[in-house]
């Protein structure tokens, strides 16, 4: 299925090529490389470097759409058409649920930020007793001793299952390690977990005492997967050959 972003007169808006309600053809709002554009701008705007874009974000990573359009606007040309709706449509159809929208009109990323950010607000309820982390064999061998700690993002990333793990893992090494994670006790310990998405969650770190190496199970990667993994593994490697240039 294709990642276009349409809207349904009946059943409003979706991806792929026709609606999934009722099959029809519906109009077109963004093609699958305006969506994909979009989605970097947005998150250099959430996640990673607001400041080059002459924004300041709330503690809490919140910023009004109103805010963000006219820079997106002047950014790209190619966006000089831009309406909130179209913003609004691509948040609300995301399956990885990358960002959020208030009663407010304010947007910001669900996770992966590289940047401070305080997302206590989410909802910390209901956590899973068990969650799952994607590391290397070699890595394990000092986590164990000292613990999960944010590297790369600012806060740790779980996942639900084992399988989203290992999958999340396979974007960075060929055969993952999953460790899980006694998130019951974490939470007991005083730490708090906070769920960004129904399989995400977020965390300030993990003690040594409440991980494990997770039994193994057996995971096949989907077509899908297997695709983007090696999409994303190339484009890495391309930047990395650019960078050196």
């Amino acid at each position: 299925m294709g990642t276009e972003l349409k809207e349904c007169y009946l059943h409003g808006v979706f991806r792929g090529e026709k609606c999934p309600e009722c099959g029809l053809p519906s109009k077109l709002l963004m093609s699958e490389a305006e969506v994909n554009s979009l989605s970097k701008i947005l998150a250099g705007m959430l996640r990673h470097f607001p400041e080059r874009y002459g924004l300041k974000l709330s503690d809490h990573g919140w910023i009004k759409i109103s805010t963000i359009l006219p820079v997106i606007r002047v950014q790209s040309r190619h966006f000089k058409w831009l309406t909130q709706k179209h913003i609004e449509a691509m948040v609300a159809t995301d399956s990885k649920e990358r960002y959020q929208i208030n009663e407010n009109h304010e947007i910001r990323a669900r996770y992966g930020h590289t940047i401070p950010v305080n997302m206590d607000d989410l909802d910390s309820s209901n956590i899973p007793e068990k969650l799952y982390y994607q590391t290397t064999a070699e890595e394990y061998e000092f986590i164990k001793e000292t613990g999960i700690n944010p590297s790369d993002k600012t806060w740790i990333h779980l996942s639900l299952t084992y399988r989203q793990a290992f999958v999340s893992g396979l974007f960075h090494v060929a055969d993952p390690l999953v460790i899980e994670v006694d998130a019951k006790g974490v939470i007991e310990s005083g730490l708090p977990v906070y769920r960004a998405t129904d399989d995400i969650f977020l965390l300030a770190r993990v003690p040594a005492e409440y991980i494990r190496e997770a039994d193994k199970e057996q995971v096949e990667p989907t077509p899908e997967e297997k695709e983007e993994i090696e999409r994303v593994k190339l484009k890495r490697e391309r930047n990395r050959d650019e960078s050196i240039q």
